[in-house]
C-alpha cells in the first residue's frame, strides 16, 4: 500500500557542507515527518514553544515545510549511527517544550525515482547528483517562451526535496522513444499546455517534450517502489518558472504537488500564443 509522504530536504546554501550533511540526515532520515498533520504540528509546537515566529510559523504551512534542529529529531532514541540528534522533539502542539535546541533549517515531498534527469544549467542530471553537487540554479521555462520556440533559463534552488516511500511509480514511453518514471501525482504538461497528473495518462495521449515536440504515449506501465523519490523547488513563484525538463519531458516542479495542488493550470506562452499548435 502507498505510503503519504510530505517530508524533503531544503537545501541552504549559506550552510557549511556539515551543516548541509546534518539537515540531509534530518529531512531523509532521523526527522522525517510523514504527513502534513505532522508539519504542520512541528510547526505548532515550535511556535508555542518561541522557537519560530506566528509569521514563521504560516509561512511554512504554507509551503509545507517545518523547522528542523541541529541537536533533536523526531525519531529519537532510534536515529541512525553517527546522528547528532540528542533529544526528541514532538510534532504536536500539545507536547512539553525542549530546551537547548538550536535551529538548522526545513525540510518538504518528491517525484521521480533517483536515476532519472533533469535539466540542471543545460546538463541532465539525476537529482541526487545535482544536490550532492551543491548545485544553485535549476533549467525552468522562461517568460519569452513563444509556441514552436520553447525557451529556458536557470531558477535559483530554494530547496532539493526528496522523500522515502513505497508506492506505485508510472513509467511513461512514447513513440519518439523517451521514457521517464514518475509518481502518480506528479505533473505533466500535454501537448495543449495542460498540467495533469500522471496517473491520469494512457496509451494514446499525447505530452509537451521539453524541445516543443509532441510526445506520443504507447505505453504505461506501473510497478512497485521502495526507496526514495526526488524533486525540485525552485525560489520563483512564478508558475511557468517552475515548468523543468525532466528525461526530455516538460513536468511540474513540485510546488504544482503542493501549494498548486488546487489549481487548474495551463502553459500561457508569449502573446497567448496556443502551445496546442506545436
Amino acid at each position: 500500500m502507498k505510503s503519504v509522504f510530505i517530508s524533503t530536504a531544503v537545501f541552504l546554501f549559506c550552510l557549511a557542507p556539515s551543516a548541509r550533511a546534518q539537515l540531509s540526515t534530518r529531512c531523509f532520515q532521523d526527522d522525517q515527518l510523514t504527513t502534513v498533520e505532522l508539519a504542520r504540528g512541528r510547526n505548532a509546537w515550535a511556535r508555542k514553544c518561541g522557537l519560530i515566529s506566528v509569521a514563521r510559523e504560516a509561512y511554512l504551512n504554507s509551503e509545507n515545510e517545518y523547522q528542523v534542529f541541529t541537536n533533536g529529531c523526531h525519531s529519537f532514541p532510534a536515529v541512525p549511527a553517527g546522528s547528532s540528534c540528542t533529544f526528541f522533539v514532538p510534532a504536536e502542539e500539545a507536547a512539553a517544550c525542549v530546551g537547548n535546541l538550536n535551529k538548522l533549517g526545513t525540510c518538504v515531498a518528491g517525484c521521480v525515482t533517483p536515476s532519472q534527469k533533469v535539466a540542471f544549467g543545460g546538463r541532465m542530471l539525476p537529482v541526487p547528483e545535482a544536490y550532492a553537487s551543491g548545485l544553485h540554479t535549476v533549467s525552468a521555462l522562461s517568460a519569452d517562451s513563444e509556441a514552436g520556440l520553447l525557451r529556458f533559463g536557470e531558477q535559483t534552488i530554494r530547496s532539493f526535496v526528496a522523500g522515502d516511500t513505497q508506492e506505485d511509480i508510472f513509467t511513461l514511453e512514447t513513440q519518439e522513444g523517451r521514457r521517464l518514471e514518475v509518481t502518480a501525482e506528479h505533473p505533466m504538461v500535454l501537448d495543449d499546455g495542460t498540467m495533469v497528473k500522471a496517473r491520469t495518462l494512457k496509451p494514446g495521449d499525447t505530452l509537451l517534450g521539453a524541445d516543443g515536440a509532441k510526445l506520443h504515449l504507447t505505453r504505461v506501465t506501473v510497478f512497485h517502489f521502495k526507496g526514495q523519490v526526488w524533486n525540485v523547488r525552485p525560489e520563483s513563484q512564478v508558475k511557468l518558472e517552475n515548468v523543468m525538463n525532466a528525461e526530455g519531458f516538460l513536468t511540474g516542479s513540485v510546488r504544482f504537488q503542493n501549494e498548486w495542488a488546487q489549481d487548474d493550470y495551463r502553459l500561457s506562452l508569449r502573446d497567448d500564443v496556443d502551445v496546442g499548435g506545436l
